[in-house]
């Protein structure tokens, strides 16, 4: 397959574009991102697989956002004996039209067309083979999978020797034929991962549910089976309940009669128990007033002893106020003195701080003066390197120049080396020959030789005249060397440089000017630190000149800190005082308050304590008037006789109503109502569930249960039958599958071989001449070796995955028949690889050859400069 022409109009934002391809060889497509150079290959798949009128994602991404039109892709194809030009409308005015120009002229139209081409593609293109030749942007590092490759495969066999002759091939497409019913017999049983299906899947299914309804009918029989057994029981069971029940009524009757009994003596028990209760209260009520008129004594006599008591403690609490008073002006005198004492010290410690400060200011102002100077030296010999570089007019750009020129004249200096004629002449006596008219002068015996790159004269004087003519090849070699050494001088030119040698030299200068450059100036720029030499400069202006500390301070700044640190030490002291004395007076303020306080709580204590029992004596006084103290006493005894006689009522009917045992009374009534309820509700529960027996009983007997029963037994037989046929076909299918698989696989196994040196070969080119691959029977690449260094393929980088899967398409491309070819298609490849690898590439590219197709998409045209023989094309920003 071969793609001559494609033409895309109105796809996406491509406005109209065309390109024709070379039959043969590499064609570089070069153009900026999103130019379109991807979607190219994206509409000759929409082309080749999708109906115009399709409704697919992708035929609906590829419709232009400028303009209400159908998008439209043209190309003419040669694949196999046909040669047709292919053109499809989507989106508007849909449209489909072949016209095919070999073996004999065809015109089709709409989806005749479509399939035609579809049947022809069939026919002559191994669509696995042009999908695997492809190296997309988003897949360019995965390992490229050839193993459904049919050209390849028949490639791979005759470079493995297995081709053979007519009747071999024939027995070869007779095997393909066997593997391919034998693969259909497989699918008959089994899904292509082995999953049941078809017959096998369906006599499975039949015999489970066979099985599944033999169990549900020998389960309904088991279940008339249970429901007879559940009648008898039930009818026996019902009769003992009755029996039963009769009995636990006569015993509920007689516990009955017996709670009553126990009811009535609870009740007089009750009221007897109330009256002793109002008894007893009355009783307490005069014990109680009892006792509240000798406690009221009690507390008039303990009231008058605390007076007393109070009295002595509010004199002695003003004796100690009065001394608190004294104590606490003594502390405050000496508090005050402290605080003074502390202000001397404070200002002595100023007075030392600012001279301390004054002596690090000058320190300060010594430090920012020398770094000044360093960065002042810094800065004079940083303008000397920017002088001298500013007189260098070789750069980094003109030295690359220079070295490709260098190199461009060595290539075309040994190139016309070996493209000149060479003359070699051997004189048999002494002899002196002309050489364009220069004498040349030859000993016996001696040689001499020339390479001549234009027309020469040698002359034997006065003998013969000869004249070389190198050939046009030698002449544009010489003409290529001319026109490098022009390159090499104008670049020497712009340099400033005589040649060569001077140019290197003159680069090593700028260079070493520009490390001392770049050191000086990171010397000024550690100097200055995070500050400018402005803000350091006024810095050391805002310290201002040295100062006169006189003749008693200080002279360093040891002795400033000396006398710093003693006055602070006094200070600290002063304060350690003051801070002592202030505490002593608050204390003593604290503790004069508490005397204070504790003087007026005594005397209020006093007042209210007298209050109190003026008080308690009035009411004495007033329950007296009411009732004296004997006639209490008298009333106190009265009550406590009727509550001992209405306790001793109590007591009695307590013990006849325990002799009744009522909670024995009670239990047995709880226990024969339960009874009586227990059976009655089962009584009841019985009878219900003779009746749902009786009423299932009659149901089941409509219902035919054995004869289903007898069914499903009948329907397992045969199902099992089937099941056992069945498996056996099945089984014998996998097995067949499974040995012809591995005579396969064992056959695909000699294909890897040819395969790998064809692979090894192109990649030596790459990687050296150590290199090795190793490739598994879908001859994938599954690690490379170098230097004897095995690397998983997965575990290699970016840039070595893509040229190993450009090394493997390409390999294969080289290996297919002629008739067998398609183009090989890279997207965008190689942008992790480096300038060396892009050379070695471009070799690669090179030593394929052959009447294949490679097609190079790129946004950057100068990664493949280096294959020989490349058409380029460039696409215009406004196709």
């Amino acid at each position: 397959m071969k793609l001559h022409r494609l033409v895309l109009t109105n796809y996406r934002g491509i406005t109209h574009r065309e390109i024709e391809f070379p039959d043969r060889g590499v064609v570089v497509v070069s153009g900026a991102n999103e130019i379109g150079k991807s979607s190219m290959i994206e509409a000759l798949d929409l082309l080749l697989e999708a109906k115009d009128r399709s409704g697919k994602k992708e035929v609906k991404q590829v419709k232009p956002t400028h303009a209400d039109v159908g998008a439209e892709i043209t190309a003419e194809i040669s694949t196999g004996p046909y040669r047709f030009e292919y053109r499809k409308r989507f989106h508007k005015r849909c449209e489909t039209a072949l016209t095919i120009l070999a073996p004999h002229r065809e015109q089709l139209t709409g989806d005749e067309a479509h399939e035609r081409v579809r049947a022809i593609l069939e026919e002559t293109v191994d669509t696995g083979l042009w999908q695997a030749h492809r190296v997309l942007q988003s897949t360019s590092t995965a390992a490229v999978d050839l193993s459904g490759c049919d050209a390849l495969s028949r490639a791979l066999d005759v470079a493995a020797g297995e081709a053979q002759s007519d009747a071999a091939q024939a027995q070869t497409g007779t095997d393909a034929l066997l593997i391919d019913r034998i693969e259909a017999e497989y699918l008959r049983y089994f899904t292509r991962t082995g999953r049941p299906t078809g017959e096998w899947a369906a006599a499975t299914s039949r015999l489970r549910a066979a099985e599944e309804a033999l169990a549900r009918s020998a389960a309904a029989v088991a279940e008339v089976d249970d429901a007879v057994r559940r009648h008898a029981e039930l009818t026996d069971n019902l009769g003992q309940v009755a029996a039963t029940r009769a009995e636990a009524s006569k015993r509920l009757a007689a516990a009955q009669e017996a709670a009553e009994t126990v009811a009535e003596l609870t009740r007089q028990l009750k009221e007897a128990e109330l009256v002793a209760a109002a008894a007893e209260a009355g009783h307490q009520a005069a014990v109680a007033a009892v006792t509240e008129r000798r406690r009221l004594r009690a507390d008039i006599d303990e009231r008058a002893a605390a007076i007393a008591e109070l009295q002595a403690s509010v004199t002695e609490a003003a004796d100690e106020h009065d001394t608190a008073a004294e104590v606490a002006q003594a502390a405050q005198r000496a508090a005050e003195e402290a605080r003074t004492a502390l202000e001397t010290s404070r200002e002595r410690v100023e007075g030392a701080r600012q001279i301390a400060q004054r002596l690090a200011d000058r320190d300060e102002a010594d430090r920012l003066a020398a770094r000044l100077a360093k960065i002042d030296a810094a800065h004079r010999d940083l303008g000397r390197v920017y002088t001298e570089l500013a007189e260098i007019s070789l750069t980094d750009e003109h030295m690359r120049a220079i070295e490709a020129a260098e190199g461009a004249v060595e290539r075309a200096a040994a190139q016309a080396e070996l493209m000149s004629a060479r003359v070699e002449l051997t004189a048999v006596g002494d002899i002196e020959v002309r050489v364009d008219g220069e004498a040349v002068g030859l000993r016996a015996g001696e040689t001499w030789s020339s390479s001549f790159g234009a027309r020469t004269d040698i002359e034997l004087p006065g003998v013969i005249t000869a004249r070389v003519v190198p050939g046009a090849t030698a002449a544009e070699t010489r003409a290529k060397l001319g026109a490098a050494q022009q390159v090499l001088a104008d670049a020497l030119g712009k340099a400033g440089a005589a040649d060569v040698a001077a140019a290197r030299l003159l680069d090593q200068r700028r260079r070493e000017l520009a490390a001392e450059r770049d050191r000086l100036r990171a010397t000024a720029e550690a100097l200055t630190g995070e500050d400018t030499v402005d803000e350091l400069r006024a810095r050391l202006a805002e310290l201002g000149e040295p100062f006169d500390l006189g003749a008693n301070g200080p002279r360093d700044a040891a002795q400033a800190r000396a006398e710093l640190d003693a006055a602070s030490v006094a200070y600290q002291q002063a304060v350690a005082q003051c801070e002592t004395h202030r505490k002593v007076a608050e204390e003593a303020a604290k503790r004069l308050g508490q005397r204070a306080l504790r003087a007026t709580a005594l005397r209020e204590k006093l007042t209210t304590v007298e209050a109190e029992i003026t008080s308690a004596r009035a009411r004495l006084a007033d329950q007296r008037a009411a009732a004296s103290d004997d006639e209490l006493t008298i009333n106190a005894e009265t009550h406590g006789e009727k509550a001992r006689r209405a306790a001793a009522l109590v007591t009695e009917l307590g013990e006849e109503l325990a002799r009744t045992a009522p909670d024995v009374v009670a239990a047995t009534l709880r226990d024969a109502a339960r009874q009586a309820d227990e059976l009655a509700t089962r009584h009841d529960e019985m009878a219900d569930a003779l009746r749902e027996v009786s009423t299932q009983l009659k149901v089941y007997g409509t219902q035919g249960r054995k004869g289903q029963l007898d069914e499903a037994e009948t329907e397992r037989e045969h199902a099992q039958a089937e099941y056992a046929r069945v498996r056996r076909r099945a089984r014998a299918a996998e097995l067949l599958r499974s040995v012809i698989t591995r005579h396969r696989d064992a056959t695909r196994l000699r294909y890897v071989e040819p395969f790998r040196t064809e692979v090894e070969r192109l990649g030596r080119i790459v990687f050296g001449d150590t290199f090795e691959v190793e490739i598994d029977s879908a001859l994938r690449i599954c690690s490379r070796t170098l230097s004897g260094r095995t690397v998983p393929y997965e575990s290699l980088s970016g840039g070595a995955k893509e040229q190993l899967g450009i090394v493997a398409r390409l390999a294969s491309a080289a290996l297919v028949a002629k008739e067998d070819t398609v183009p090989v298609v890279i997207d965008d490849a190689l942008g992790f690889t480096d300038a060396d690898r892009l050379a070695k590439m471009g070799a690669v590219f090179n030593a394929v050859g052959g009447d294949g197709q490679v097609i190079v998409l790129t946004c950057d045209a100068q990664r493949y400069a280096g294959i020989a023989g490349a058409e380029h094309i460039e696409l215009a920003a406004t196709a």
